[in-house]
């Protein structure tokens, strides 16, 4: 069974989402400050994992995300990054080396 993390972190306007399994690791960067809010994203997740952010909040200025990342419930399949209108997501791939590969599995047995 292959073993997948998956962790989430916050810089400034970007939220941060990572996947991490033995061959490759996927970041996933939501720059909040990009997003119009048009909700194409929440409409094409296929495994419904964005949401509309807090409404009111952002209606009064209030700083907050337009849209909202299920972490559980991402499968980081690229969607939202391939129609967002304003390119407020990006997704970098990054194949972990065979060495890395080897090690993670040393280190499970």
């Amino acid at each position: 069974m292959m073993e997948i993390e998956k962790e989430m972190d916050v810089q400034d306007s970007h939220i941060l989402a990572k996947q991490k399994t033995k061959e490759r690791e996927i970041l996933l960067d939501y720059d909040y400050k990009k997003c119009a809010g048009c909700s194409i994203c929440v409409a094409l997740c296929p495994k419904q994992a964005l949401q509309e952010g807090p409404l009111q909040e952002i209606a009064k200025g209030l700083d907050a995300p337009p849209v909202l990342i299920d972490l559980d419930a991402c499968a980081f399949c690229g969607m939202c990054v391939n129609f967002c209108p304003t390119r407020a997501f990006k997704m970098t791939l990054r194949e972990l080396p065979a060495q890395d590969m080897a090690e993670a599995t040393e280190a499970q047995a």
